[in-house]
């Protein structure tokens, strides 16, 4: 881990400082977060630098605080190779964006504000073509898909980011553990005719790994105390824990239509799976409302006895779709990219693919429809966007016992005007999405128009497999 001091970042040159990996925090977390900076340079090959919310606000610029960290951002993507950003910090050390979205047609409750770090994710454009500060309107012409890995850490004081971190080095320290089998998928009835555990089944035969089956379960279709045995599943430790039911800031629905059953932020808190801790995902009301102090999802994040590393929710309301089983749409689009993303690719490795994965299923639709861009806006990570996923029998560890090479790892050919490909079939460019910017032929092709940033050359052939890592400078 280094820190950069801004002044040097401002005149560095662009290809002789890459930094894959970037923290945006307080000076006084810098040294707190340092244990993880350093785990991930030795084990994922990342080169990691540290950057303070008081040197960007101070010297980049912007018409308010979050405006000059997305500047910042828009920098070491186009200069360092940069593919994964950690917001060190919740919104009082590190300042988030509200997008707005009136979607009022749909619903009288779909008019609103919505905290979204997907604003420090897709750096087209400043969310605000038209001039009226309010962001990422459809007017305001947002490309709406990620261009790196985003996530943020729920930490407001030293000792919560000691526990944070302490947290995630004892899951990253720890990738064959006996617990790490274990799945538990909890969906109840939302809206008459409408059972969720038939999602939960889609995500069992489609995504789970056959290493981590059988899956624990708990419907609303089977007799007994859903959160008593939701409490249990999670105290003897769950690897993965994907939800389904209404919730709200302040707790998680365990069976709320039919029993009335809500686990709270105390109860979340109280969690004791120490050791053994869990990645967890729902489709709520409100889990992730990272704007409140404390919602369920940091509750569950910051538990001192256990549990959970990461969190990917909605910081608003969720929306399900056509009363249809399994749910496959509205905010169910998201949590089904973010388990497919967090389970399906071992290129990748990291949870960071869930998150962009679930952003990119549901930036097309979000193009064409009010109530999908309300449901993108309010799917965030908690957590660490680098954080492998410890798959067991596929965990991405070779024999030496260091990480595989994901996107981060991959070396950087920095280029402006001419890609020279070293190869002797076609291939193609690629975003960190996977979405084909252009081909490319042998030898030299001409990339002027591409934007500055961040791409990556994959087979043109079947496998899709990464070749390399590329950075298109801005011409000077």
């Amino acid at each position: 881990m280094r820190k950069s001091i801004l002044l040097f970042v401002l005149g560095a040159v662009a290809s002789a400082q890459p930094y894959e990996h970037v923290v945006v925090t307080a000076d006084s977390f810098v040294a707190h977060l340092a244990p993880l900076c350093e785990w991930l340079e030795t084990n994922t090959g990342m080169r990691d630098t540290v950057v303070t919310v008081e040197d960007i606000c101070a010297q980049f610029p912007g018409r308010d605080d979050p405006e000059k960290i997305r500047n910042f951002i828009r920098h070491a993507y186009s200069n360092w190779s940069t593919t994964h950003v950690l917001l060190g910090g919740d919104v009082e050390v590190v300042p988030f964006r509200r997008a707005w979205v009136d979607a009022e047609h749909v619903h009288p409750l779909l008019k609103d504000s919505i905290p979204t770090d997907l604003y420090f994710a897709d750096l087209d454009g400043d969310w605000d073509a038209d001039g009226d500060d309010l962001f990422g309107e459809p007017e305001d012409s947002c490309d709406l898909y990620p261009d790196l890995f985003v996530s943020r850490l729920p930490a407001t004081t030293v000792a919560s980011v000691d526990l944070l971190v302490n947290k995630l080095l004892v899951y990253l320290g720890n990738p064959q553990a006996d617990y790490l089998h274990e799945v538990l998928l909890s969906g109840f009835d939302i809206f008459d005719g409408v059972y969720c555990e038939t999602t939960m089944e889609l995500y069992d035969s489609a995504y789970v790994p056959p290493t981590m089956r059988p899956c624990n379960k708990e419907y609303d279709s089977e007799p007994g105390r859903h959160m008593a045995d939701v409490i249990s599943y999670l105290n003897q430790g769950r690897h993965v824990w994907i939800h389904a039911d209404h919730c709200n800031y302040y707790g998680m629905g365990m069976g709320h239509m039919n029993h009335g059953e809500v686990m709270y932020r105390d109860q979340l808190a109280q969690l004791a799976n120490n050791g053994e801790y869990t990645i967890m995902t729902s489709v709520g009301c409100c889990t992730g409302e990272f704007d409140t102090s404390d919602c369920a999802s940091e509750e569950f994040m910051l538990a001192p006895n256990g549990g959970g590393i990461a969190a990917a929710t909605n910081s608003r309301y969720g929306l399900g779709g056509p009363r249809q089983n399994p749910q496959r749409g509205g905010s169910f689009v998201l949590v089904e990219g973010f388990v497919r993303g967090m389970f399906m690719d071992p290129d990748t490795g990291s949870i960071g693919t869930g998150i962009v994965t679930a952003w990119a299923d549901a930036a097309p639709l979000a193009h064409v429809d009010l109530a999908y861009r309300w449901c993108l806006f309010c799917w965030n990570l908690l957590g660490e966007a680098a954080m492998p996923v410890w798959i067991p029998e596929q965990s991405g560890i070779a024999e030496s016992g260091r990480m595989k090479a994901g996107h981060g790892a991959l070396r950087s050919s920095f280029v402006r005007n001419v890609l020279v490909l070293n190869a002797e079939t076609d291939a193609l460019l690629s975003d960190i999405t996977g979405r084909e910017v252009m081909q490319l032929s042998p030898g030299g092709n001409d990339v002027g128009h591409v934007p500055p940033g961040v791409y990556f050359v994959r087979a043109g052939d079947a496998s899709g497999r990464t070749l390399g890592k590329i950075v298109k400078v801005r011409e000077e």
